[in-house]
């Protein structure tokens, strides 16, 4: 046996060895990537159902948002006409108020002329 066999013999235990020890690996990760497998179908089993309710949900909380649109939107324009006829009211409220004060003050101011002019004439009209 010559130095070249020796080397021969050791190359081939060397990839005997490394044959066995890379199928060994590849089996690990075979058995490993099925059941990763198992467990991404049962997880997608149990989420798809739920992303169907989720959507379901969601459908009726838009529903809901929509009739809080149109309430806001109703009390917004009920707010809107309220303003509205109270500044009407205030407006036709004032004229009155202006009118009668008016006239209030003219009657004063005339009261004080007469009792003025009464004063200077010493009590004779």
């Amino acid at each position: 046996m010559t130095s070249t066999d020796a080397w021969h013999y050791a190359l081939t235990a060397f990839l005997i060895l490394f044959g066995l020890g890379l199928a060994f690996a590849l089996f690990r990760l075979g058995t490993l990537l099925k059941h990763v497998t198992t467990n991404l179908d049962e997880a997608m089993g149990e989420v798809v159902p739920m992303l169907g309710k989720t959507s379901i949900t969601l459908d009726h909380v838009n529903a809901e948002l929509e009739k809080v649109g149109k309430v806001t939107d109703t009390a917004v324009d009920t707010v809107q006409t309220v303003d509205h006829t109270a500044r009407a009211v205030t407006h036709a409220a004032a004229a009155p108020v202006k009118a009668v004060n008016s006239a209030v003050e003219g009657a004063r101011h005339a009261f004080e002329s007469f009792k003025a002019k009464r004063r200077q004439r010493g009590g004779v009209v």
